[in-house]
């Protein structure tokens, strides 16, 4: 996070959230946060990891822990009220004592670890069951029609996005909130632009900031408004699939033009349960092509193939290439 920008690091936000900063602190980090959405995604996301830790049950293991911890507490109590003994005896009392405990505390560990295993691969398989239909159309907007704005324009810097056109999503649809000057386009899509068949398409917290430039504006853009559009009208999405093959079979939705790419660099940037924020980066869309013709998924090649079309049904090629910054300038973590 920026110091320029950002009058508090991410470290000094979670102390904030836990209560931990003085008076002085606390205030002008409230005072940030009331202003920036960026630093309130950010908020919202180390709350709900708290209170999912806090969530965590770890059930009492069935391999009878309390006895021995008893026994080991018992035998250290009759150990200190005993006779004074050798300085031998007592070396091996101690060596003993640590041993009863250091295995207890061995079967105690393997037992959380195991617990805390069983969690995770639960979450796991509950993840593909977790968002089977539509939320309701409230959880899938944004309240705070600035919020939504400024949270567009983070998905690539300044530069680009401060001329740019944004569209922010309303109950009918995307909607120009500001008209732009430089021909790209800023917007956060939701969920259904991924792919047909992931478990996480109808994820009413996913947010993804992304700028289109001139040439995605016109010919990756509409797909995104024609997907939108058939989510709003409640069509299924065996008739979405449909609907976007007889599109492109009748040249209603454009095919890729050259040099169509979009910025994702906003660190607000939610893609989905799985990958979480994942890292910022660049994507460049062609049609229906090999990936081997960009290299992409081979050994220490930084291109990936995004699965998000690739013709299923749409007939579009789309390439990932990870960057080194947030749009704000600031470093990233590397892939």
């Amino acid at each position: 996070m920026s110091t320029n920008r950002h009058p508090i690091e991410q470290e000094e936000l979670m102390a904030y959230l836990d209560g931990e900063l003085s008076a002085d602190q606390a205030t002008e980090a409230l005072s940030h946060l009331e202003l920036c959405p960026e630093c309130q995604t950010l908020a919202a996301d180390f709350r709900g990891v708290s209170q999912e830790l806090l969530a965590w049950e770890v059930e009492s293991p069935e391999v009878g822990i309390s006895s021995e911890l008893n026994g080991a507490l018992g035998e250290r109590l009759q150990k200190r009220q005993a006779a004074k003994v050798t300085s031998s005896r007592f070396q091996n009392r101690v060596m003993t004592s640590r041993w009863v405990w250091a295995g207890a505390l061995a079967i105690v560990c393997v037992a959380v670890g195991l617990k805390l295993t069983l969690i995770s691969r639960n979450r796991n398989e509950d993840r593909s069951t977790a968002y089977p239909s539509m939320a309701s159309i409230e959880q899938y907007l944004m309240p705070d029609r600035n919020a939504e704005i400024a949270m567009a324009r983070s998905a690539a810097p300044e530069a680009i996005s401060a001329d740019a056109k944004i569209l922010v999503l309303g109950w009918r649809g995307y909607e120009t909130a500001v008209e732009g000057k430089n021909g790209f386009v800023c917007m956060v899509e939701r969920s259904w632009m991924s792919p047909f068949n992931s478990a996480e398409f109808w994820n009413p917290r996913v947010r993804v900031p992304l700028c289109f430039n001139p040439g995605a504006a016109r010919s990756i853009l509409p797909l995104t408004i024609k997907r939108t559009k058939m989510v709003l009208a409640g069509l299924s999405k065996a008739q979405m699939i449909d609907s976007i093959k007889a599109g492109f079979d009748n040249k209603e939705v454009p095919t890729p033009e050259p040099g169509a790419m979009c910025y994702m660099m906003s660190r607000a940037s939610y893609l989905n349960d799985a990958l979480g924020h994942y890292v910022p980066h660049l994507m460049f869309y062609f049609p229906l092509t090999d990936k081997s013709s960009w290299g992409a998924d081979l050994p220490d090649s930084p291109v990936t193939l995004n699965p998000q079309f690739q013709g299923s049904p749409e007939p579009i090629t789309e390439f990932v290439i990870p960057v080194g910054k947030w749009s704000d300038g600031t470093a990233a973590p590397v892939m």
